[in-house]
């Protein structure tokens, strides 16, 4: 069939409007591989020194950029196949990843924000600025936009009033000073000073800080999920899924990959942490006022009695330890030695993001 001018016309725009969307939407989330080139290759690389991977900022995909792709997605739970796509970008973003601008002739702090789609609060906060004036040449970390952190209810609570406890912490790959001060409820400024960096947006993997932290008291509401994951058996009498009689469960079972993250429900002090037999490998936080939070079938634990934890930070792997039919996390919180539905303490799940 013989196509009329004017059809081939509506054709060749309905094609050109086709590769300008596509091209529009691949700029925001571009499939980067091995072997390719240009400024998406130096964006990536920028994040990636920014969250403390070893890589040369030059705009080529090569070994040692995919490297640290592999790395990151690994550390990450992604597939390490050293593609860049979609989850690997969320990820970055997630984790606090940032770029870094060098600041030209024109550029403001609310031109920058605009920009790269942050505030100028963030880049003050993330740069240390104490005042609106920057100068050509000054290179600027940009935080983004998506960097979000677990709390209860919608908004980041304030640090409460008292004197901070100080915590020693080890940097963890990806991860900057910025990332470590919105975890834990303190400032880039706190830290600084703490440690006496030099250079506030270089650390390394390992490396050692004092992060002062707000004092917090446990209370319905104001704990956070320790992982992320279905809840495969509630709080309550059940069937004992080995055993197979009525038995009370004193928490819930959240069915998570083995080697997860798990994080602190809340800031405490360690008194527990080691083989509880059935309950496997195990953690213990004294939140104080009587409360307890508890740990159990890890794989891997991150802390030793005695240390002080803040909500949110890692304190072990998860895992299939002890009386276990498969990886997941037991999670169970005491009120004076009582248990209590951990639901009627954790944030509604619709609020977690």
């Amino acid at each position: 069939m013989r196509l009329t001018r004017g059809r081939q016309i509506f054709l060749l725009l309905v094609a050109i409007v086709f590769v300008i969307t596509a091209t529009a939407s691949a700029n925001d989330h571009p499939v980067l591989k091995r072997e390719m080139t240009g400024p998406a290759v130096v964006r990536l690389q920028q994040m990636l020194d920014s969250l403390g991977y070893d890589l040369i900022i030059d705009g080529k995909f090569g070994q040692r950029t995919e490297m640290a792709v592999r790395t990151f997605q690994q550390d990450s739970g992604l597939l390490a196949d050293g593609i860049v796509g979609a989850a690997t970008w969320q990820a970055l973003e997630s984790l606090g990843g940032h770029l870094v601008h060098q600041v030209v002739k024109g550029d403001s702090l609310s031109v920058l924000a605009k920009k790269y789609g942050t505030t100028v609060a963030d880049i003050m906060e993330a740069n240390d600025l104490t005042d609106h004036r920057i100068y050509i040449g000054q290179k600027l970390i940009i935080p983004t936009k998506s960097f979000h952190l677990i709390s209860s209810g919608n908004a980041q609570s304030e640090p409460s009033i008292g004197s901070p406890v100080m915590m020693t912490y080890q940097v963890q790959p990806g991860e900057s000073t910025y990332v470590i001060a919105k975890r834990f409820n303190t400032t880039v400024r706190a830290i600084t000073e703490a440690n006496n960096l030099q250079n506030p947006s270089l650390l390394r993997v390992g490396q050692r800080l004092l992060v002062p932290t707000p004092r917090e008291t446990a209370e319905p509401g104001s704990l956070v999920w320790p992982v992320l994951g279905p809840i495969s058996s509630g709080y309550g009498w059940r069937t004992h899924p080995i055993y197979k009689n009525r038995q009370f469960h004193g928490g819930i079972d959240i069915a998570v990959p083995s080697g997860t993250t798990v994080v602190a429900a809340g800031s405490g002090k360690v008194i527990r942490a080691g083989d509880m037999d059935g309950f496997g490998l195990g953690v213990v936080i004294d939140h104080g006022g009587g409360v307890t939070t508890w740990y159990g079938h890890n794989s891997k634990l991150l802390v030793k009695v005695g240390d002080y934890v803040v909500k949110g930070q890692p304190i072990a792997k998860s895992g299939s330890t002890g009386i276990s039919t498969g990886p997941h996390l037991d999670f169970r919180i005491k009120v004076n030695g009582i248990t209590v539905d951990p639901l009627s303490w954790l944030p509604s799940r619709k609020n977690l993001y």
